[in-house]
Protein backbone atom coordinates (compact mmCIF):
# COMPACT_ATOMS: atom_id res chain seq x y z
CA UNK A 1 0.00 0.00 0.00
CA UNK A 2 1.17 3.46 -1.34
CA UNK A 3 -0.55 6.93 0.98
CA UNK A 4 0.54 10.33 0.60
CA UNK A 5 0.52 12.31 3.01
CA UNK A 6 0.54 16.70 2.60
CA UNK A 7 1.11 19.34 4.51
CA UNK A 8 0.59 22.56 3.15
CA UNK A 9 2.02 25.55 4.58
CA UNK A 10 1.57 29.36 3.27
CA UNK A 11 2.99 28.97 -0.47
CA UNK A 12 4.28 25.23 -0.26
CA UNK A 13 2.56 21.62 -0.50
CA UNK A 14 5.19 19.11 1.18
CA UNK A 15 4.32 15.12 -0.25
CA UNK A 16 5.39 12.62 2.39
CA UNK A 17 5.11 9.38 0.62
CA UNK A 18 5.19 6.08 2.55
CA UNK A 19 4.75 2.15 1.38
CA UNK A 20 3.73 -0.51 2.93
CA UNK A 21 5.70 -3.98 1.94
CA UNK A 22 4.27 -7.20 2.21
CA UNK A 23 5.83 -8.01 5.25
CA UNK A 24 3.75 -4.83 6.75
CA UNK A 25 6.93 -2.98 6.75
CA UNK A 26 6.47 1.12 6.22
CA UNK A 27 9.08 3.20 4.58
CA UNK A 28 9.55 6.63 2.89
CA UNK A 29 10.04 6.25 -0.59
CA UNK A 30 12.21 9.03 -2.30
CA UNK A 31 9.04 9.71 -4.16
CA UNK A 32 8.61 12.54 -1.35
CA UNK A 33 9.04 15.65 -2.77
CA UNK A 34 7.35 19.94 -1.98
CA UNK A 35 5.82 22.08 -4.63
CA UNK A 36 6.12 25.55 -4.06
CA UNK A 37 3.38 28.39 -5.98
CA UNK A 38 5.92 31.65 -5.79
CA UNK A 39 2.69 33.88 -7.47
CA UNK A 40 -0.20 32.49 -6.47
CA UNK A 41 -2.09 35.56 -8.57
CA UNK A 42 -0.65 34.11 -11.50
CA UNK A 43 -2.59 31.71 -13.92
CA UNK A 44 0.08 29.95 -15.35
CA UNK A 45 2.09 29.00 -12.15
CA UNK A 46 -1.48 27.69 -10.98
CA UNK A 47 -1.83 25.68 -13.85
CA UNK A 48 1.61 24.78 -13.28
CA UNK A 49 1.27 24.07 -9.31
CA UNK A 50 -1.69 22.01 -10.47
CA UNK A 51 -0.02 19.77 -13.41
CA UNK A 52 2.86 19.22 -11.38
CA UNK A 53 1.11 17.95 -8.20
CA UNK A 54 -1.36 15.76 -10.59
CA UNK A 55 2.13 14.46 -12.49
CA UNK A 56 3.62 12.97 -8.64
CA UNK A 57 -0.05 11.64 -8.20
CA UNK A 58 -0.20 9.38 -11.50
CA UNK A 59 3.49 8.61 -11.15
CA UNK A 60 3.37 7.65 -6.87
CA UNK A 61 0.37 6.02 -7.96
CA UNK A 62 -1.12 6.15 -4.36
CA UNK A 63 -3.78 3.99 -2.59
CA UNK A 64 -4.56 6.97 -0.40
CA UNK A 65 -3.87 10.84 -0.14
CA UNK A 66 -4.44 12.83 3.32
CA UNK A 67 -4.12 15.92 4.08
CA UNK A 68 -3.57 17.95 7.36
CA UNK A 69 -6.10 20.08 8.14
CA UNK A 70 -5.54 23.56 8.96
CA UNK A 71 -7.95 25.03 11.27
CA UNK A 72 -9.99 28.23 9.30
CA UNK A 73 -11.15 30.06 12.52
CA UNK A 74 -7.31 30.14 14.06
CA UNK A 75 -6.31 33.55 14.72
CA UNK A 76 -3.03 35.32 15.28
CA UNK A 77 0.16 33.37 14.78
CA UNK A 78 -1.26 30.52 14.08
CA UNK A 79 -3.93 31.85 11.19
CA UNK A 80 -3.40 29.63 8.00
CA UNK A 81 -2.55 31.26 4.52
CA UNK A 82 -5.41 32.14 2.46
CA UNK A 83 -3.22 30.68 -0.44
CA UNK A 84 -2.61 27.27 1.15
CA UNK A 85 -6.68 27.51 0.89
CA UNK A 86 -6.38 27.58 -3.00
CA UNK A 87 -3.50 25.04 -3.23
CA UNK A 88 -5.90 22.66 -0.95
CA UNK A 89 -8.54 23.30 -3.58
CA UNK A 90 -5.82 22.95 -6.32
CA UNK A 91 -5.17 19.34 -4.87
CA UNK A 92 -8.56 18.29 -4.02
CA UNK A 93 -8.60 18.37 -7.56
CA UNK A 94 -7.36 15.45 -8.08
CA UNK A 95 -9.93 12.93 -9.03
CA UNK A 96 -8.17 9.47 -9.42
CA UNK A 97 -8.04 9.39 -5.29
CA UNK A 98 -10.54 10.25 -2.99
CA UNK A 99 -8.29 13.17 -0.92
CA UNK A 100 -8.72 12.82 2.42
CA UNK A 101 -8.70 15.01 5.50
CA UNK A 102 -7.29 14.33 8.88
CA UNK A 103 -7.29 16.86 12.10
CA UNK A 104 -4.24 16.79 14.09
CA UNK A 105 -6.42 15.63 17.07
CA UNK A 106 -7.23 12.80 15.72
CA UNK A 107 -3.20 12.06 14.70
CA UNK A 108 -2.09 13.13 17.98
CA UNK A 109 -4.88 10.88 19.82
CA UNK A 110 -4.03 7.73 17.83
CA UNK A 111 -0.32 7.92 18.42
CA UNK A 112 -0.68 8.31 21.64
CA UNK A 113 -2.94 4.68 21.79
CA UNK A 114 -0.07 3.16 19.14
CA UNK A 115 3.21 5.19 19.55
CA UNK A 116 5.01 5.80 15.87
CA UNK A 117 8.00 3.52 15.43
CA UNK A 118 9.67 5.95 12.62
CA UNK A 119 9.71 9.58 11.91
CA UNK A 120 10.46 11.66 8.66
CA UNK A 121 13.66 11.80 6.85
CA UNK A 122 13.58 15.75 7.41
CA UNK A 123 12.12 17.74 10.21
CA UNK A 124 10.03 20.26 7.58
CA UNK A 125 8.31 16.76 6.23
CA UNK A 126 7.02 15.46 10.08
CA UNK A 127 3.38 16.37 9.77
CA UNK A 128 2.92 15.10 5.88
CA UNK A 129 5.05 11.91 7.60
CA UNK A 130 2.55 11.43 10.40
CA UNK A 131 -0.50 11.76 7.98
CA UNK A 132 0.83 9.36 5.60
CA UNK A 133 1.89 6.76 8.25
CA UNK A 134 -1.90 6.99 9.71
CA UNK A 135 -3.39 6.42 6.52
CA UNK A 136 -0.69 3.04 6.16
CA UNK A 137 -2.05 1.79 8.83
CA UNK A 138 -5.16 2.72 9.31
Amino acid sequence: MKTIGIQIKSTTAILVVLEKDTNGVIAQTNESVKFDIQEPNDSKQVKQFRDQVNAAFDSINPDRIGIVVRNAKAKGDRTPSPISFKLEGIIQLYDKVDIEFIWPQTLTAHFKKKPQTQSAKHKYQEDAFNVSYYLNIK
